[in-house]
């Protein structure tokens, strides 16, 4: 299974959640190195395209 598919079958409620742990873990207290950083970050960006995604359906 994709990740974007593995999106797709989360709720929106659980996408929420799943993008701030990954925002969370994009800050210095929390992250080791910068390409953990940058996993996170571009995590949570697909997670938002997600989220996009979903609020424009009618």
């Amino acid at each position: 299974m994709s990740r974007s598919s593995n999106l797709a079958d989360m709720t929106t409620d659980g996408l929420r959640d799943e993008r701030a742990a990954c925002l969370l873990l994009t800050t210095d207290g929390y992250a080791g190195s910068e390409s953990v950083k940058e996993f996170h970050a571009d995590y949570a960006d697909r997670i938002s395209d997600e989220l996009d995604t979903r609020n424009a359906r009618p």
